[in-house]
């Protein structure tokens, strides 16, 4: 079962990912496939990048451990750092922004088949 503490950081990653890849389909008009499409795309890159990164060596250390903190903050150990809820936020970000320019190019027919 998810606790407060294990959602905020998906809530994080889903909110960060959706404001990427609107942003960025708003400032690139030929990738948008519109605001709906945008964010839920977006959201689904930013959870799917958060949890790809944080099993990359090297980059997992700038997430934090997600399921650690959670656990750790449930028995009362702390946690939630600002630096995790940070990390988190800008692999969403970016994961958001990846996702979307991948479904936008492939949707204008950019990408070569």
């Amino acid at each position: 079962m998810l606790t407060v503490n294990a959602l905020v950081p998906l809530l994080v990653e889903i909110v960060c990912g959706a404001a990427g890849a609107v942003f960025l389909c708003w400032l690139v008009r030929r990738l948008s496939s519109g605001l709906t499409v945008n964010a839920i795309v977006g959201a689904l890159g930013g959870l799917a990048f958060t949890w790809l990164a944080a099993r990359i060596p090297g980059l997992g250390r700038f997430l934090g451990q997600i399921e650690q903190a959670a656990d750790a903050t449930a028995q009362s150990m702390g946690g939630l750092s600002p630096a995790i809820l940070v990390g988190v936020g800008i692999s969403g970000l970016v994961g958001g922004m990846l996702l979307a320019t991948l479904v936008g190019l492939i949707r204008s027919g950019l990408v070569a088949e």
